[in-house]
């Protein structure tokens, strides 16, 4: 194992390129802080990066979740963050903090701000795998102008689900949205979604299965009231179903049942010198700003801690 330390101890290091770990690592290099941060996916923004326009913003103009990705990424650049793009392997937090990344290189921060988000969950049935990036997507943004004028389905009843069933309304014939309960999304969004007459509803239902002969032609639809089955032909599926964290590198000491990481006052974990925001971290209230917003606490507090050493 090749051994590198960070600049010094008092170095901040950053997990995660969304939307909270560029605010953490910008503002963290803005007060003064070394700062590195660790993006393993390449996808700056995180799953924000697939949305086509951010809302709620606290500055004017419109921007789509890739753009401010991206500006944020500029920014901490500017202010002297070096980025390491490689995922972290692991975290040991013993006497002295040490990080492992994906080429097996040691680092010895001061203090962790975990910001690595969380990844769609996947419907698990039969299909889904077999047809990914064949008439299964995630990301309607990038796919939806390859389903113009066609029927697509999108899975699930949350803010994700709906906005990209919004997306998906405005280029294709027809969208189905199936979800095995009332819509648990934004009011505003929901209204605007029932508004549109080219999107049907599936209540009470599950995706059990997804079919099709080298693309998807259709999918397999169970009623969770009676339990009946039936077919609805399709061209496209879009599974928004929640997410997951990534969060396997932490010690499970610090992560709840689900892989989330707990948190108390400050963004602290269980251990004082690991803080977590965003969508990793258990409680999230689940917006861009707010993810943001935490990113720069949870900077402000590593920043506080490692000034009292």
């Amino acid at each position: 194992m090749v051994t590198r330390p960070l600049k010094n101890l008092e170095e901040i290091a950053v997990i995660g390129g969304g939307l909270a770990g560029l605010s953490a690592a910008r503002h963290a290099a803005r007060i003064g802080r070394l700062v590195t941060l660790f993006e393993g996916s390449g996808l700056y923004g995180g799953l924000v990066s697939t949305i086509g326009e951010v809302d709620d913003l606290p500055f004017p103009g419109t921007w789509s979740g890739q753009d401010l990705a991206m500006h944020l990424y500029e920014q901490a650049k500017k202010m002297g963050v070096r980025i390491v793009e490689t995922p972290v392997r692991r975290i040991d937090a013993g006497e002295r903090l040490e990080l492992i990344d994906g080429e097996g290189r040691s680092y010895y921060p001061g203090a962790v701000i975990v910001a690595s988000g969380a990844r769609l969950r996947k419907l698990g049935v039969p299909g889904e795998a077999e047809f990914a990036g064949r008439g299964v997507s995630h990301c309607a943004t990038c796919d939806g102008t390859f389903y113009l004028g066609k029927h697509v389905v999108v899975v699930g009843g949350g803010d994700g689900a709906v906005h990209e069933a919004l997306t998906l309304a405005a280029v294709c014939g027809k969208v189905t949205l199936v979800s095995h309960s009332p819509l648990k999304a934004r009011r505003e969004h929901a209204d605007k979604l029932d508004g549109r007459e080219n999107v049907h509803f599936v209540w009470d239902s599950e995706v059990c299965a997804i079919v099709g002969d080298g693309k998807v032609t259709g999918i397999t639809l169970r009623n969770l009231r009676d339990g009946s089955q039936r077919d609805l032909a399709c061209d496209g599926v879009f599974p928004f179903i929640g997410v997951e964290p990534v969060s396997s590198f932490l010690p499970a000491a610090l992560r709840d049942e689900c892989g989330f990481v707990r948190t108390g006052a400050g963004l602290t974990t269980a251990d004082p010198r690991i803080f977590a925001a965003g969508l990793v971290r258990s409680g999230f209230g689940g917006t861009g700003i707010e993810a943001m917003a935490e990113g720069v606490s949870a900077a402000e507090a590593a920043h506080r801690l490692l000034a009292g050493k």
